[in-house]
């Protein structure tokens, strides 16, 4: 970070939240850099983490029993609580501490059929390349009656540290559950202002929650499913 991104982003820290809100809004239409690198996460709750965390919460009762996550336990433990009674982290290698299964469910792998009541996926599957090997073995792993819980960006910044693949639509996400699951519910996020918000860098926070609330299908930027076994 050069010195005169550093002393804009101290002045920042110190405006009240309705200035901050103010010039975030206008920074939605001046200058090329972002207002974050981040989605937003180092200045507050990302706009597409808003929408993953509604409906996560609507599903909490999903999250019970044995329950998997990816790369950490993040929803499993503030949503799933005492309903958890065994918490799983998977991890492509054994670079994750918290992982407690090392497994690439695109290709074989060790792990026993039927094992997990739940499992979350948020934005895992836009780094996957074999897709339908990763969605019938995601099936195969859940118990009879088990949750699949996904999440995938539509617009987004794309991370340099991932090697991000694929971006979904609503209907590319109900194709590709559709390969494994019968039982298939898809949800589209997001609106022409809450997309630009999300590649600005402008955080939930500064919308309205009229704004962040309204959909308009033809700029979705987060795609949220549920799927049972």
């Amino acid at each position: 970070m050069s010195l005169i991104d550093e002393l804009r982003s101290s002045r920042l820290r110190v405006l009240s939240k309705a200035a901050r809100r103010v010039y975030a809004r206008t920074r939605l239409a001046v200058g090329l850099r972002p207002l974050s690198e981040r989605w937003g996460s180092d200045r507050g709750t990302s706009v597409h983490r808003h929408y993953i965390d509604a409906y996560l919460s609507r599903h909490a009762a999903d999250v019970h029993g044995r329950v998997l996550e990816f790369n950490d336990r993040l929803y499993t433990e503030a949503i799933g609580g005492r309903r958890v009674t065994k918490s799983d982290v998977l991890h492509i290698d054994d670079a994750n501490p918290l992982a407690t299964i090392v497994a690439d469910l695109s290709r074989p792998n060790d792990v026993p059929s039927d094992t997990f009541d739940c499992i979350v996926c948020t934005h895992v599957l836009h780094v996957v390349f074999d897709l339908p090997a990763m969605i019938k073995e995601l099936h195969r792993i859940l118990k009879p009656g088990g949750t699949l819980l996904v999440a995938v960006p539509t617009i987004s910044m794309i991370g340099p540290e991932f090697p991000e693949l694929w971006r979904f639509t609503p209907l590319a996400v109900e194709r590709l559950l559709g390969l494994a699951f019968q039982n298939v519910e898809v949800e589209g996020f997001g609106n022409s202002l809450a997309a630009a918000a999300e590649i600005r860098g402008v955080v939930s926070s500064e919308l309205t929650r009229a704004e962040i609330d309204a959909r308009d299908s033809r700029f979705t930027l987060e795609v949220c499913a549920r799927a049972v076994k």
